[in-house]
């Protein structure tokens, strides 16, 4: 939420107030077997999503990280990003604020999934790249990847 807390206290209070917004909720949470909410920070060495051209997909990665070791993460992957950028995949970059705390999103974009492996297979022929993932890896209590393809209205397409 651009505008901080206020502006997410201000739609917090829409939420539960409008009777479209309660309507909605009432229709979806038929259809929820479970819902986990988290707000996110950004990390300032990664870019800010923009809208990119023709189709895309994107990988979220999600990493667990051991309790205490953020900033270690974060330093390293400060250095590790440089090395994922000529293919224009790095998308966005978070970590819990509030909700389950020592999370840490990632967002990669890819054309498809072909492109997904080519490029991901080039990052180990960058020097530096290796020693990025060998120092996190031991950070990491538990990981998830997803592939996400965009809704006709997201302004990431």
């Amino acid at each position: 939420y651009k505008g901080g807390y206020p502006v997410l206290n201000n739609a917090t209070e829409i939420y539960r107030t409008d009777q479209d917004f309660i309507n909605f909720r009432t229709s979806r949470n038929k259809m929820l077997r479970y819902r986990k909410n988290q707000i996110l920070l950004p990390f300032n060495f990664w870019p800010a999503p923009v809208p990119r051209e023709g189709k895309n997909i994107y990988e979220m990665r999600s990493y667990t990280l051991k309790p205490g070791s953020m900033i270690e993460w974060s330093n390293c992957w400060k250095r590790g990003i440089e090395h994922r950028r000529s293919n224009n995949e790095p998308v966005a970059g978070f970590f819990t604020h509030i909700g389950e705390q020592n999370v840490v999103h990632h967002l990669w974009g890819y054309k498809d999934l072909q492109t997904r492996k080519e490029t991901r297979e080039m990052a180990w022929s960058k020097p530096g790249w290796d020693e990025c993932v060998a120092y996190t890896v031991p950070l990491i209590r538990q990981m998830k990847s997803r592939i996400l393809i965009p809704t006709p209205f997201s302004p990431v397409q």
